[in-house]
Parts: structure tokens; sequence; C-alpha cells
């Protein structure tokens, strides 16, 4: 094999390498919403409500919420079980949260508490516990929601 032909291969794998890795930043929005204005409002500026997949995202996410200056809000995430009962889907992706996934609710969450809970929230419950997923009421309003970019 030429130096050309290698070099010519060695190039194309690391460009293929970077088209694979998707960069995804997060924003924090603090505006009063429920689940659907959040979504709503995520889709209107080109993105999606957070689907969070690694410990990566979840650090990111929570330095989002950092940079509002409230350590004590709670915000809605992409992560809905509407349609089918404990069958949780980040809604922007289209995706599927299976158990081998990452995953970083509290603790006993999520329960459906009072039958009506089915859309994900993360922020506060104790300062140990900042940045633990919960499941919560979709029609209520939190303080605001964290929205993804690709």
């Amino acid at each position: 094999m030429s130096f050309k032909t290698f070099f010519l291969s060695l190039c194309v794998l690391v460009i293929a390498f970077n088209c694979n890795e998707a960069k995804k930043s997060f924003t924090a929005f603090t505006k009063n919403s429920t689940f659907f204005e959040a979504w709503q409002d995520c889709h209107s500026f080109n993105g999606y409500l957070a689907a969070i997949e690694s410990a990566s995202d979840q650090s990111l996410v929570e330095e989002a919420m950092a940079k509002t200056g409230n350590p004590k809000d709670v915000y809605f995430i992409g992560g809905t079980d509407l349609g089918r009962q404990d069958r949780w889907m980040w809604i922007g992706l289209n995706k599927q949260l299976k158990d081998s996934d990452y995953q970083n609710f509290h603790t006993g969450e999520p329960n459906n508490l009072g039958g009506n809970q089915h859309c994900l929230t993360i922020g506060y419950f104790k300062a140990e516990n900042r940045g633990k997923w919960d499941d919560d009421n979709c029609m209520k309003q939190r303080n605001g929601y964290i929205c993804a970019f690709e």
C-alpha cells in the first residue's frame, strides 16, 4: 500500500469517527411551564426536551441548571411514559429508556404517585440529591425545562 493510499484511508477513518460523535449541548430555561409547553418551546428553538443518555449528559445538564443561579428549581426533561405505563421514552429521540440504559432516578422513583405522574423532571430534592430524576404530573407547571441541541 502506498503512503498516499494509507494516508487517505486514515483521513477517511478519522472523519467517519468524528461524524459519529454527536455533539449535544443543553440549555436550562427558567420559564414556568407544563411538560407540553416545554416540549413545544424546545421544538420552536430547533431543539428537543433533554434526553439524558450518559453520565456526561447528566453532568452537562447539571451545569446548565447551575447557570440559572437558582439551585432549587425543578425542570422538565424529555422522558415520558404517556401511552404505556412504565415504558419510559425519550420523546425528542423517539427512543425507549431501557433498564440497561443510563438512569439517575431519585430513590423510590419513578413511582407514579397518585396515578398521574407520566413526565420526568430533574432538580432539587435535597442538596445531596440535586440532579436526580423524578416522575411528575405533566400538567403541573415547573420552574422550567432543559432543551437539548445537536
